[in-house]
């Protein structure tokens, strides 16, 4: 499916990173394979928003960086899409690198810097910094609702007293609910007033940091790094799923770091005991401290959601406008986000545009024929139809009589929404993007052959569209 890197043009090395400059025409075969790898993944309305966008500007040893348009298109790319080109990047050019999205004069401006290059970790520590140090990421900016109180009143609570109540704390939700903000803001909020050593590092990071390690065998200085934090912030844990000497090696880190009373707190897409291969110890030792999890934000939430994002890009959202996106827009905040933004653009291109019929504009761009479908009333659907209860279909029992229901249930997701795979991983049962291609393509299979499941699976359609 994809290509190989060709020798590059030109090479610039300085201490211990090399930076390779391709090709023009290798350059747009590498895109175009991490393009077509990553639209596989995300909704079409995603893409073209914020990925059809971007240009491959450098390769280096550890590194692929891109270049993108704005700050905003950046920052929603590191908080959505990091772990995706990471993993299409794996495919593309047979190895592992770290993705950075980079404005080309910023690019440049590092490159040809008169200052040395730093070492693979603080390179990483620094860019983790200036991706989340942003007004945005704040706890003011964090919209409270039943669906993540306590989340967030544990973070606040983290944040002022730093008395170590809740160590570790284990956010988990499906993707897009809000755990990178409340970590974020922790982070911005304590490193803005004071010197602790913060070390806060997505978990693809710390993977490519013990990779990259393995390779110079510098230990010491990897372990020196993360053990002599006062605060260690970890997100998305579940990547060292199947991964066993990076848990290890993250597993005496915490003992390091718990015993010696610093705070440690990390997020995830599921509770810690349905992260597969993850030891006995470590679920343990996850739960020694506060274990929270952040739901899909209710019909309430999301009316202040989407007011509150409306601020944000500098508009005022009526009341009726909110409620009908609320009313019409199901999912996480990211796809939130994504309807403001187009809001916001409709409204600086239009002037003098009425908002409801610009508010009718974007939902129907978002969910096209499909707004009355969503992942909800399929799990009711099919749990009616096989005699479960909801709660069957999400859990992670492999019983043939679930399997095939749950299987059925994420197959109708993928044809009849619009969510991204992650979303409906994330609404059925926390499952990460290749379950749920697995899961579509075996049912996809069966009905070639299989009219029964042909006529159950169009009965059910038919139901969800009278709905």
């Amino acid at each position: 499916m994809f290509d190989t890197i060709q020798k590059p043009d030109i090479i610039l090395e300085n201490n211990s990173t090399r930076w390779f400059f391709i090709h023009e025409h290798d350059t747009n075969s590498i895109l175009n394979n991490i393009l077509l790898g990553i639209k596989e993944l995300i909704s079409n309305r995603n893409f073209a928003t914020w990925v059809s966008c971007i240009k491959v500007a450098s390769i280096s040893d550890s590194y692929v960086t891109f270049f993108v348009p704005n700050n905003l298109t950046r920052d929603w790319l590191y908080c959505n899409c990091t772990d995706l080109f990471s993993h299409i990047i794996y495919k593309v050019t047979n190895s592992s690198k770290e993705v950075q999205f980079s404005l080309e004069n910023e690019l440049y401006k590092s490159l040809f810097s008169p200052s040395p290059f730093m070492c693979e970790s603080q390179k990483s520590n620094k860019c983790v910094k200036e991706i989340f140090t942003s007004n945005y990421y704040t706890f003011k900016n964090f919209v409270v609702g039943q669906c993540n109180r306590l989340a967030y009143a544990a973070a606040v609570s983290i944040f002022k007293s730093q008395n170590n109540a809740y160590n570790p704390l284990f956010i988990h939700s499906a993707p897009g609910l809000g755990k990178t903000h409340l970590l974020s803001a922790i982070f911005n909020e304590l490193t803005s007033r004071q010197t602790m050593n913060i070390h806060y590092i997505p978990c693809e990071s710390f993977v490519s940091h013990y990779i990259s390690t393995i390779k110079s065998n510098n230990w010491d200085s990897f372990r020196t790094l993360y053990r002599n934090a006062d605060m260690l912030l970890i997100d998305d844990i579940q990547f060292l799923e199947n991964l066993q000497g990076c848990r290890e090696e993250f597993f005496h880190i915490f003992n390091m770091l718990y015993n010696a009373g610093k705070q440690i707190i990390v997020t995830s897409d599921r509770p810690p005991e349905l992260i597969s291969s993850l030891e006995e110890r470590l679920i343990s030792r996850f739960k020694w401290g506060l274990l929270c999890s952040i739901d899909y934000p209710s019909l309430e939430t999301r009316i202040a959601l989407f007011e509150k994002k409306a601020s944000l890009w500098g508009f005022d959202l009526p009341y009726s406008s909110a409620l009908y996106l609320a009313e019409n827009v199901a999912g996480s905040i990211s796809v939130i986000e994504d309807c403001i933004s187009m809001l916001g653009k409709l409204l600086k291109s239009i002037q003098n545009g009425n908002i409801i019929n610009l508010t009718r504009k974007v939902v129907k761009e978002i969910t096209g024929n499909k707004k009355s479908i969503n992942v909800q009333s399929i799990l009711e659907v099919v749990s009616r139809r096989f005699n479960l209860s909801i709660s069957q279909l999400l859990s992670k029992c492999r019983e043939r009589n679930l399997v095939i229901p749950r299987q059925i249930a994420i197959h109708l997701s993928r044809k009849l929404t619009n969510l991204s795979l992650s979303e409906i991983g994330g609404y059925i049962g926390g499952r990460d993007h290749s379950t749920v291609i697995h899961a579509d393509n075996k049912i996809s299979k069966i009905l070639q052959k299989n009219k029964n499941l042909q006529l159950t699976i169009q009965k059910l359609e038919d139901e969800l569209r009278e709905l």
